[in-house]
């Protein structure tokens, strides 16, 4: 841990203001400054200022992530809420195939609101559950599978990775025929089973995830409070000289 990190623990640690940190610092005067004091201090709050804003950037991707995640839990919901009407209709007709026609027609509705709802889930044109729309997204990490992608959310001093699961390959239950003769009900009631439990799991990961991401955008935004008033404490004046010189400690103006 270098000097301006020490500084930077100490103030979350304590919410100190710099000022008296800085008393007891060894100091050495330039003469565009009247004391060594002054002089780290405007180093310091310019770097805690470009921290703070750092913070504020990284509760906003985290604010992104909650309302991506709370996007995904919701159109997830729909679709499993779909299966399951769909594998009650399924079970009906293996119970009484007569039924055939009429729930027939009831599924194939029921598919094409559930591969409508794949493809038309997205945020700033990300796609979230359909990998056709991943191939061309430079924002996106596709498994070697295809069946997932990732995007990082740069949050603070950290990031986060937030994977996508595909759920495109949901678009053959809209040919399914219930009337059909041929059909295999056993074995359509069984892929149904599973593919409910599967989208629970996605929708529940979102689900939690909505929350954890609001948490850390709070999280991001005291701690951003923090370096602000720390930042105020030692050097008030935003004629701080890393702000006003790009690339300079010692301001260089007259």
């Amino acid at each position: 841990m270098d000097f301006f990190d020490d500084i930077l623990t100490a103030t979350y640690l304590k919410k100190a203001s710099l000022s008296l940190l800085l008393d007891s610092l060894p100091q050495s005067v330039p003469p565009t400054y009247t004391s060594g004091k002054e002089m780290l201090a405007a180093a310091l709050t310019g770097r805690i200022r470009t921290d703070a804003s750092m913070l504020r950037q990284g509760a906003k991707n985290a604010t992104e992530g909650a309302n991506i995640a709370t996007l995904i839990a919701t159109s997830t919901s729909t679709v499993r809420d779909n299966l399951n009407q769909m594998l009650t209709l399924a079970q009906e007709v293996k119970a009484d195939p007569t039924k055939g026609s009429v729930n027939g027609a009831a599924f194939t509705a029921l598919a094409g609101e559930l591969s409508s709802v794949v493809s038309g889930t997205k945020y700033n044109n990300i796609s979230l559950l359909d990998k056709t729309g991943w191939t061309n997204d430079s924002r996106l990490t596709i498994s070697g599978d295809g069946k997932s992608s990732t995007f990082k959310l740069q949050l603070g001093y950290g990031s986060s990775t937030f994977t996508l699961n595909d759920l495109s390959y949901l678009n053959y239950l809209k040919s399914v025929d219930l009337s059909s003769g041929p059909l295999n009900i056993d074995s359509l009631i069984s892929d149904l089973s599973t593919q409910i439990n599967t989208v629970d799991v996605i929708y529940s990961k979102n689900n939690s995830l909505s929350g954890s991401y609001k948490s850390e955008a709070n999280v991001l935004v005291e701690q951003a409070d923090i370096l602000k008033k720390a930042a105020e404490d030692a050097m008030p004046s935003e004629e701080d000289p890393l702000l006003r010189d790009i690339g300079s400690i010692i301001s260089t103006t007259s």
